[in-house]
């Protein structure tokens, strides 16, 4: 068997757009000439890794998310036509500096790869369309009325619940919501490990999803195949839910074959051998991710063991602020913290080894705080960062601190945010309590599960403790999106809940502030649980003086400038 390939993550920035300044998320595998990939609906880049190894010996594969999916940014529209999201690809093609490119296209991305071919013939070389969709103006009424449901975060997490159930039976039905006898598919239905990847998929899009599946499902297609002026070919594998539709097309051209399909790999290799017969483009080269002003940009950093995940912004002069992520969190939850220093400081927030977007670069069986702190001066190696100013929220705080004790000189000034500073009993008991094993189970329950739990994180201190002696009396941090947010972080890092958590509380932190010689400052808003703990902190060690912060990260940057000035 042959070694798996390497697939490599990238952005691509797009500046003055016709939807305005964005970002693209794509895979790239492979060696010869370009193909580009198009996944389904409503999944991500990641549904094309299978194609990407199979046809990466003989191509190079890039895989765009496409706009809203995934991680590439939305368009910022409720709706959107397939040549809408085609010329959205056209963009895409000019960020990578791709004049002509083959495309192929899975479900809805078969869709996009036809309207590439017909809106921008003179950009297309050819176009593969594997289940391409031609409804009866019956059946396009029927699915636009019924299979578009919203996606919204509800207070009692009855999304996730839903959402489960429909990505169930979407391996029992097609439509999914029809429940007749005729509907029936004959699949197994996939481990609970493979449904939570597919919900956590739709998740990344949100309601957006709708945008992507609305746009197919309106397309006229077979109009589509009849003004063809380029080579493409139609197919699906005789499994696929979509190989019914290819005796429905009719208009064809000179320019447009229809092939019915094997399995699904007999149809890969099918398709691979079409692609082969035209001459194809050369693949384009890696290029930096370019800086967008005003925001937080991300980019894959490529460091030993993999890449990680960041966000930035490189706006401003002076010394860079790096702002760094609690346990089971992301970039993604303290995007508002850094956004407060642009303008005022360069400043990176880069996902953990492990967690939100990154590669687990860490030495199996060695999560710790130490391995955090070294694998994140590993990233300012990377990134060129001879010198920072940091604060770190919660354990993102005891990762800065460890990091200014093993390499003192990279830290010029650090804040602790809600500092992990417990009595022995309470770390004890947090050790035991907190973090719960969330296994995906057939019945979705792991999803209310995650949900209640953080939920409760919002109402009592600690969050198991769901009694009149735990009860947070502020005002409660149960928003739904916030909640949504820090569950989702749960399901994207699932080995991470509990390792890095367990890694934190048995960070010895008392004796390591006693060692800390680096100008530090300890910082917390009124309404988070820990507040008192970060006092008792500043307490013990005067020389760390105690801040309170806005209730709102936005403003945080300016009222730690000062501080990293002096």
């Amino acid at each position: 068997m042959a070694a798996a390939l390497k697939i490599s993550r990238h952005f691509a920035s797009i500046l003055d757009g016709r939807w305005g300044d964005r970002q693209v998320h794509y895979r790239r595998c492979g060696s010869g000439p370009l193909v580009i990939l198009l996944h389904q609906s409503p999944l991500w880049s990641r549904d094309m890794v299978s194609t990407m190894q199979r046809w990466g010996q003989h191509f190079t594969c890039i895989a765009p998310d496409t706009p809203g999916f995934g991680l590439s940014d939305p368009l910022g529209v409720d709706r959107a036509e397939v040549a809408d999201i085609a010329q959205a690809q056209i963009e895409f093609f000019d960020a990578l500096g791709v004049g002509k490119a083959a495309v192929y296209g899975f479900h809805t991305g078969a869709m996009v790869a036809a309207g590439l071919a017909q809106h921008f013939p003179e950009r297309v070389i050819c176009a593969v369309a594997n289940g391409y969709v031609l409804l009866t103006e019956q059946d396009r009424a029927d699915i636009l009325a019924n299979y578009l449901p919203s996606l919204e975060p509800k207070w009692d997490g009855s999304h996730l619940t839903w959402l489960w159930s429909r990505m169930r039976e979407q391996t029992i039905f097609f439509p999914w919501y029809r429940k007749g006898l005729a509907d029936r598919l004959d699949f197994d239905v996939p481990a609970p490990e493979m449904l939570q990847a597919a919900a956590l998929d739709m998740l990344r899009s949100g309601d957006h999803y709708r945008v992507g599946y609305r746009a197919a499902f309106t397309m006229r297609s077979d109009q589509a195949l009849r003004e063809m002026r380029v080579p493409v070919l139609v197919t699906a594998a005789k499994t696929d839910v979509l190989a019914q539709h290819l005796p429905r097309i009719r208009a064809k051209t000179a320019s447009v074959s229809v092939e019915a399909g094997g399995t699904v790999e007999q149809t890969l290799d099918l398709v691979a051998a079409w692609l082969r017969k035209h001459k194809l483009s050369a693949a384009p080269k890696l290029q930096a991710t370019a800086p967008i002003k005003g925001r937080m940009w991300q980019q894959m950093l490529d460091v030993p063991g993999g890449q990680l995940r960041i966000r930035r912004n490189t706006d401003a002069e002076g010394r860079v602020v790096v702002v760094q992520h609690d346990a089971a969190g992301s970039s993604d939850i303290v995007k508002p913290l850094a956004e407060s220093f642009i303008g005022l400081r360069p400043v990176v927030a880069i996902d953990l080894p492990g967690h939100g977007e990154s590669d687990n670069t860490l030495p199996a069986g060695k999560i710790t705080v130490t391995t955090y702190a070294k694998a994140l001066l590993k990233a300012l190696d990377a990134l060129g960062i001879k010198e920072c100013d940091f604060i770190g929220t919660w354990g993102g705080g005891l990762v800065g601190l460890e990091l200014a004790l093993i390499a003192p000189k990279r830290i010029s000034h650090l804040a602790m945010a809600d500092l992990l500073y417990f009595p022995a009993a309470l770390t004890a008991e947090l050790k035991k309590n907190y973090t719960p094993e969330i296994k995906p189970d057939w019945y979705g329950g792991h999803l209310l599960h995650a949900w209640m739990l953080m939920r409760d994180q919002g109402l009592f201190w600690p969050w198991y403790r769901r009694t009149r002696e735990g009860i947070i009396w502020k005002p409660p941090y149960i928003d739904p999106a916030m909640v949504h947010s820090r569950v989702m972080e749960i399901f994207k890092a699932p080995e991470m809940w509990r390792a890095a958590y367990q890694a934190h509380f048995a960070y010895p932190t008392k004796s390591k502030l006693k060692q800390l010689k680096t100008p530090a400052v300890l910082v917390a808003p009124r309404w988070d649980p820990n507040i008192d703990h970060t006092r008792q902190a500043a307490a013990d060690f005067p020389q760390f003086p105690f801040g309170q912060m806005p209730d709102e990260m936005t403003r945080w940057g300016e009222e730690l400038v000062p501080f990293f000035n002096s």
